[in-house]
């Protein structure tokens, strides 16, 4: 049951990423009037059935990839794992869809680009867990544990 239960998850997250990544496409192309895929262009490209089903298949590895964050490694080894795999996950949506093999300084580029995203959100993730862990540690009254020993020592016991 609980398999099924983290399927579900996945399924679900990947499809909230994939509807939030067509729509940024979408509305990259139609700024730049790239709309049709069969004009291709830049970002129409992105826009066909093929890969729509490759992004799908990023966003559901990057879904999948969250539950690294549920293992009992490391702090720094769950976040290398998270990196790779999404890495591989990027790299299948800038680098195989547009068919940029032959072209080692695009791709070192998108790569670059790819990792100075991941760092940013990366530290905005855990500036956001900190503050929140801060509340809640905030939210808890300090209970003495040895109140009692102290005030009969005092004798107001």
């Amino acid at each position: 049951m609980k398999f099924m239960k983290e399927i579900k998850k996945i399924l679900s997250d990947a499809c909230v990423y994939f509807t939030a990544s067509e729509f940024v496409l979408l509305a990259v192309a139609a700024a730049f009037g790239q709309t049709s895929p069969e004009k291709g262009g830049t970002v129409g490209r992105f826009l066909s059935l093929g890969a729509a089903g490759m992004i799908f298949a990023a966003c559901l590895m990057m879904s999948a990839l969250n539950l690294v964050f549920r293992l009992g490694l490391s702090g720094a080894l769950k976040v290398l794992i998270h990196f790779t795999g999404s890495l591989i996950a990027f790299s299948l949506v800038f680098i195989v869809i547009p068919k940029a093999y032959a072209d080692f300084g695009a791709i070192f580029v998108r790569l670059g680009i790819f990792a100075v995203l991941y760092a940013v959100i990366a530290v905005i993730v855990l500036i956001v867990r900190g503050i929140a862990a801060n509340r809640r540690s905030d939210d808890l009254e300090y209970e003495s544990q040895f109140g009692e020993f102290f005030s009969s020592r005092n004798g107001k016991h």
